[in-house]
């Protein structure tokens, strides 16, 4: 008995020190992705704004797809050193967290290929829905505040596109309606990931260079 309470107590200090050494090596490197991704995002949904100001033509739309190849090529044109340390179950199980997570991006851009963006508001909501899904996840499962509320404020950023959707189905001048959701939803999306990632990338950047 006394031998079974001692393994409970050592598995338990093992999870714990796993947790920890997680936490701390994914704030170590994890600004970088933040950034990468972060800014990728902002600079091309303001150049999709700005393209619907001027009145581009749809086909220039296509620019969407931008984020997802420049953020690959930054994240291997700028690699992050390797880490000495080992790996543990827990680095592994927010791997395929993020790798799931990336699979289910796959069909909204897919829908957004097929469909256009008649659908924006749906489609900005389900790539920040799982983004924050993805960082909130990982903030709890590494006991992590930074991921835990970036990950909540972006849900939040969710919300707050299905509400301007809702306002904008309230205006009674259809033409009105299209400029808005051309132009401000373009805007509320790059924001939420710029409270979602960009700021935090950078306090996580700003902690790392002070620990050393």
């Amino acid at each position: 008995m006394e031998k079974k309470k001692l393994d409970a107590q050592e598995s338990i200090e093992l999870i714990t020190r796993m947790i920890r050494n997680t936490r701390q090596r994914l704030e170590r490197h994890s600004g970088r992705p933040f950034l990468v991704w972060g800014y990728t995002t902002i600079v091309i949904s303001l150049l999709n704004y700005t393209l619907n100001i001027v009145g581009a033509a749809p086909e220039w739309s296509l620019t969407w797809f931008l984020i997802p190849v420049s953020g690959f090529v930054l994240m291997r044109l700028f690699p992050e050193k390797k880490s000495s340390e080992p790996r543990t179950e827990i680095d592994r199980i927010v791997n395929a967290l993020w790798i799931v997570c990336t699979l289910a991006l796959i069909p909204i851009f897919i829908l957004c290929l097929f469909h256009g963006w008649n659908y924006r508001p749906s489609l900005f909501a389900l790539i920040t829905l799982v983004m924050s899904i993805g960082t909130v996840a990982t903030g709890r499962i590494v006991r992590s505040k930074i991921y835990t509320v970036a990950g909540l404020l972006g849900m939040v950023g969710t919300a707050t596109i299905a509400i301007w959707d809702f306002y904008l189905k309230q205006l009674p001048d259809p033409q009105r309606i299209d400029s808005y959701m051309l132009n401000n939803e373009i805007l509320i999306f790059a924001a939420i990931f710029l409270i979602m990632m960009v700021i935090p990338g950078h306090i996580i950047n700003y902690r790392t260079r002070h620990e050393k």
